[in-house]
C-alpha cells in the first residue's frame, strides 16, 4: 500500500461516529478550551438581524448539519458597532462568511479558500496562498483551537505549504501576539525554520534575493511577471523576523540572532534591488547580465514590504502613487497594476488576471502595510484619513445588486465584479475584520504585557463606536469612543475596558495603554528540546535503522537498534551519542516459527548481565516478544519459545515494544508494551515477572489514545518508561493518523495509574521536507549527568526510509 493510498485509506477509517459527532456539534459549542470573561458594552441581540439576512440572501450557501451559527458568533467574535452601517454590516458579512470556510478534518480545524472543491487545491481543499489572511483575521476568534489547529496543519507533509507563496512564521507571530500563549508558537518554531531554509533551497540564488513565478504568488498573471519578486522577499523578510522574535521570546538567543541576521541581509537587498530610484517604487526585478534589472512595471505589490515593517525611513515617497488618479486610485478599491502601465487592464487568456482589477487579497496587504506606514514611520504623505476612506471603500466594493458579497476580482472603476463563478461564491482569499480591529481601532498586538490601541479613525469623521469582546492574552478588552458622552451613556472620551474594568482613558482619539498580569502561558526556559542539527546520526548507506535501546555503560554509549534490511537487532558504540561505531548484528532471525524478523529491543544491565527483550515478527502477520541474556553484549543466548504473547482481546494479533524496568524493591521486573494491530499497534499495556520470562499481566491497557487530542488521537504505543525523583516519566508515540506521528511525554506515580500528560506536548515533532518529515517515532531518553543535559535518540521517517536521530535539552526538568 503506497503512503498516499494509506493516507487516504486512513482518512476513511477515523470518520468514526465519534468524529461526526464533533463536526454536528463544533460550530454549536466550539472546541473545549478555556472561555474568557465576556464584556456586556453591547447588546448583541442588535445586530443579531445581520446574520439572519445574509442566510436568506445566500441560500445556496449551505449551513452544516447541526450547527447553530448564532451560538459560534456569540461565543467567539468582537463586536463592532459604529456610526457607518454598511461598514459595518460588511464586518459582520465576512465573519459570516469567514465561519462558513471553517471545517473541522481528521487532523483538526482548517480553513478554506473555496467553497466547493476545486482541482489544483490541496488535501481538504487547502490552499496555502491566503493562509496568511485566514490566521491574521481568526486569531481574533474568542476559541484558539480554531488557528492553532490550522497552523499545525501547515507543518504536515500533505498540506504542502510552499505549493504558494506564504508569511509561515509571521502568521504564526501574529497569532501569539494576540493569545499571548507560546506554547504553540514553540512547537512549530522547529518547522518554521525547516520551512525557512526549504525556501532559501529551492527560491534562493547567488544574489541572496528569493525568485518567484507570479502564478505561484496566486497573482497569475501580472504585469511585473516573475522574477525577484517584492511578495516573497517581503515574505521572507517577516518569517526571518517572526523567527528571530519567537526565539528571543524563548530564550533561544542564538537561533534568534541567526535570523535576524537573515532578516537584516534581505532587507539590505531589498532596498538595493528591488527599489527603483526612478519611480520611487518598490518593483519586480530580474537577473540581468548588468545585475539585477527592474521590470519598469509599478505594482500594488510595491507596498507589501511595509506589510512587514521591512523599509527603513525614506521611502515613504512610494505611497503617493495609493492616492493618484494615474497610479492607484479609483472608486472601488486599488488597482493591482499603475493605471500608466502599458498592458494596464489588457485581455489575456486567463480569468484571474492582476494587470489591472482590484483583488481583495492585494487590497488587504495594502491596508495592513498602509497601517504600519502611520504607526511606525514619520512621514507626510499618507494620512490616517487615507486608510479611512480606503477601508469604507473597500468595504463599499464587497457587495452585488446591493447586498454584501465576496468574490475573486473586479473592475475598480465600476465596482463589478469580473471573476464571479460558482467556486467563488463567499471567496475567502482576503482579510477585512481585522483590518477593522487592528487598524481602523488600533489594537496592535504584542507579544510583552502591554496591550497598545492606536486608532486610525480621524479626528472628527466619526462621534462614537464601539469594539467589544476582543480575547487577548487571556483577557477580554473593549474600546469605547464617545465624544460626548450622550450614545453609550457611559461618559465622555476614548476608553480602554480590561475584564470589564476601566484601564485607561482619554479625552481624543489618540493612544491608550495598559499593562496586564504576568503571563503565565510562557513555556519554561530551556523547555524545549533541539534537534541535532546533522541529524541523522545513524541510518544513510545503512538503510531503515529503527526502534531502539541504549545504555550508558561506564561512560559509553551502547545502542542496539532494528536493522531492517537485515532483519536483526545491531550494536553499535559511541562516546558522544552522535558519531557511533559500524554496527554489529548482535541477534539475528531465527527458523522458530514465530521469529522470522527480530527488532525493537529493550536492554538493560542487571548484576554484569545484559538482558534483552525484544520483537519477535513472523511473516509480518503477527509480533510476540522474545527473552535473550549476554554477558558481553555481543553474543546472545536466546530462549527459543516467546515470554510474551497477544492472549488479551486489546492486544489482537500483536504485542511488541517492550520497555523493561528492574524494581530493585519489588525485586521484579517491570515491562510496558505495546499492543494491537500489526502494522501500528494501538495501546500500551503492562507486566511483570519475577525471572524475566514468566510474566504476569494487567489484562486491560494501562495508557491509551485521547480522542480529544490532534497529535495522539488515533493511537499511542512504542514508550521507554524511566524513573527519576519519584516519578514515572513515559516517552511514546502518539499518531494523529497511522502514517503520521509525534512524541510526548507522560507521568505517573505508580507507573500504571493516573497518567498526567505534558502541557506543552508533543515534545519532538516531524519537521518539514527533513529526514523525518512524516513522523517521529520510538524515543529512548537518558539523562547525563557529566553534561547536564537529556540525550533523546529517535527514529523520523520521510516516505519510507526511517534513521535514527537525536535531540536534546539542557535542563533536568521536564516541563511539568
Amino acid at each position: 500500500m503506497t503512503p498516499t493510498f494509506k493516507f487516504f485509506f486512513h482518512c476513511c477509517r477515523i470518520a468514526t461516529f465519534v468524529f461526526f459527532l464533533r463536526v454536528s456539534n463544533a460550530f454549536a459549542n466550539g472546541p473545549a478550551t478555556a472561555s474568557l470573561t465576556k464584556s456586556p458594552l453591547l447588546d448583541l441581540s442588535r445586530y443579531k438581524h445581520y446574520f439572519a439576512e445574509f442566510a436568506q440572501e445566500n441560500p445556496t450557501i449551505e449551513t452544516a448539519s447541526g450547527v447553530n451559527e448564532w451560538a459560534f458568533f456569540q461565543a467567539n467574535i468582537p463586536w463592532f458597532d459604529c456610526p457607518d452601517k454598511q461598514l459595518e454590516k460588511t464586518y459582520y458579512y465576512r465573519w459570516w462568511t469567514f465561519q462558513k470556510h471553517l471545517k473541522l478534518t481528521p487532523d483538526g480545524w482548517i480553513v478554506t479558500e473555496f467553497l466547493p472543491s476545486v482541482p489544483w487545491a490541496g488535501i481538504y481543499n487547502t490552499i496555502p496562498c491566503a493562509a496568511g489572511h485566514h490566521i491574521y483575521e481568526g486569531r481574533w476568534l474568542r476559541d484558539p483551537q480554531y488557528m492553532a489547529d490550522y497552523a499545525r496543519f501547515w507543518t504536515f507533509p500533505e498540506a504542502a505549504p510552499r505549493s504558494y507563496s506564504f508569511w509561515f512564521a509571521d502568521s504564526v507571530l501574529a497569532l501569539t501576539s494576540v493569545t499571548g500563549n507560546l506554547s504553540l508558537a514553540q512547537e512549530l518554531l522547529p518547522n518554521l525554520v525547516a520551512n525557512y531554509k526549504a525556501w532559501e533551497r529551492t527560491n534562493q540564488d547567488a544574489s541572496g534575493l528569493f525568485k518567484q513565478i507570479d502564478d505561484r504568488d496566486g497573482m497569475e498573471y501580472s504585469l511585473g511577471g516573475s522574477g525577484y519578486r517584492p511578495t516573497i522577499n517581503s515574505y521572507i523578510f517577516g518569517d526571518a523576523q517572526a523567527i528571530a522574535a519567537l526565539a528571543s521570546a524563548m530564550g533561544q538567543t542564538k537561533l534568534a540572532q541567526e535570523f535576524q541576521t537573515k532578516a537584516t541581509r534581505i532587507k539590505k537587498l531589498v532596498e538595493s534591488n528591488l527599489w527603483n530610484p526612478s519611480s520611487q517604487f518598490f518593483e519586480t526585478c530580474m537577473r540581468a547580465a548588468s545585475g539585477v534589472k527592474s521590470c519598469g512595471v509599478q505594482e500594488e505589490i510595491g507596498y507589501i514590504p511595509w506589510y512587514f515593517n521591512l523599509p527603513s525611513n525614506g521611502y515613504e515617497a512610494a505611497w503617493k502613487q495609493l492616492v493618484d488618479p494615474s497610479g492607484f486610485a479609483a472608486p472601488f478599491g486599488p488597482t493591482t497594476a499603475e493605471r500608466r502601465a502599458a498592458g494596464f487592464m489588457g485581455a489575456q487568456n486567463h480569468d484571474c488576471l492582476w494587470n489591472g482589477p482590484s483583488w481583495p487579497y492585494a487590497t488587504t496587504q495594502t491596508l495592513v502595510a498602509c497601517a504600519n506606514l502611520l504607526d511606525n514611520y514619520s512621514q507626510s504623505v499618507i494620512t490616517k484619513k487615507n486608510y479611512f476612506d480606503l477601508l469604507l471603500q473597500y468595504a463599499r466594493s464587497q457587495e452585488k445588486n446591493g447586498r454584501p458579497w465576496i468574490a475573486e476580482d473586479l473592475d475598480s472603476d465600476s465596482g463589478k465584479w469580473i471573476v464571479d463563478l460558482p467556486r467563488s461564491v463567499a471567496y475567502n482569499h482576503s482579510g477585512f475584520d481585522d483590518l477593522v480591529i487592528s487598524g481602523l481601532v488600533g489594537i496592535r498586538p504584542r507579544l510583552d504585557n502591554r496591550v497598545v490601541v492606536k486608532p486610525l479613525v480621524p479626528a472628527g469623521e466619526w462621534p462614537w463606536f464601539c469594539l467589544d469582546d476582543v480575547p487577548y492574552h487571556g483577557h477580554t478588552l473593549s474600546v469605547m469612543w464617545d465624544a460626548d458622552g450622550s450614545h453609550y451613556g457611559k461618559g465622555s472620551g476614548f476608553t480602554l475596558y480590561l475584564d470589564n474594568v476601566k484601564v485607561a482613558h482619554r479625552a481624543d482619539l489618540g493612544e491608550l495603554n495598559a499593562s496586564l498580569q504576568a503571563n503565565t502561558a510562557l513555556p519554561i526556559k530551556g523547555s524545549h528540546w533541539d534537534k541535532y542539527a546533522e541529524n541523522p546520526v545513524l541510518g544513510g548507506k545503512l538503510g531503515t535503522c529503527f526502534d531502539l535501546s541504549v545504555l550508558n555503560d561506564g561512560g559509553l554509549y551502547k545502542m542496539f537498534f532494528s536493522w531492517r534490511p537485515e532483519r536483526s537487532i545491531a550494536a553499535a558504540e559511541s562516546k558522544d551519542g552522535i558519531h557511533w561505531s559500524e554496527p554489529k548484528i548482535v541477534l539475528g532471525p531465527a527458523e522458530t516459527g514465530w521469529e522470522d524478523e527480530v527488532n525493537r529491543p529493550s536492554v538493560l544491565k542487571k548484576d554484569d548481565v545484559y538482558y534483552m527483550w525484544y520483537t519477535g515478527q513472523f511473516q509480518g502477520r503477527t509480533s510476540a516478544i522474545g527473552y535473550a541474556t549476554s554477558k558481553d553484549g555481543i553474543h546472545w543466548q536466546r530462549k527459543s519459545t516467546p515470554v510474551l504473547k497477544p492472549d488479551q482481546t486489546w492486544e489482537k494479533v500483536a504485542v511488541m515494544c517492550p520497555s523493561v524496568l528492574w524494581d530493585e524493591s519489588e525485586h521484579q521486573f517491570r515491562m510496558w508494551y505495546s499492543g494491537g494491530d500489526q502494522y501500528e499497534p494501538d495501546a500500551i499495556g503492562y507486566a511483570v515477572s519475577a525471572d524475566g520470562v514468566h510474566w504476569t499481566k494487567r489484562p486491560a491497557p494501562i495508557f491509551k489514545a485521547d480522542a480529544n487530542s490532534w497529535w495522539e488521537k488515533f493511537k499511542v504505543t512504542a514508550c521507554q518508561v524511566l524513573v527519576s525523583q519519584g516519578w514515572h516519566y513515559m516517552f511514546y508515540v502518539g499518531f494523529r493518523d497511522i502514517d503520521h506521528a509525534q512524541i510526548g511525554i507522560a507521568r505517573s506515580k505508580d507507573g500504571i495509574s493516573n497518567w498526567e500528560r505534558l502541557k506543552m506536548n508533543p515534545i519532538l515533532s516531524p519537521t518539514i521536507d527533513s529526514w523525518d518529515a512524516d513522523a517521529c517515532y520510538k524515543p529512548f531518553a537518558l539523562y547525563d549527568e557529566r553534561t547536564r543535559r537529556w540525550n533523546l535518540w529517535y527514529n523520523g521517517r520521510r516516505g519510507g526510509l526511517e534513521q535514527i536521530g537525536l535531540a536534546t535539552k539542557q535542563t533536568r526538568i521536564l516541563g511539568f
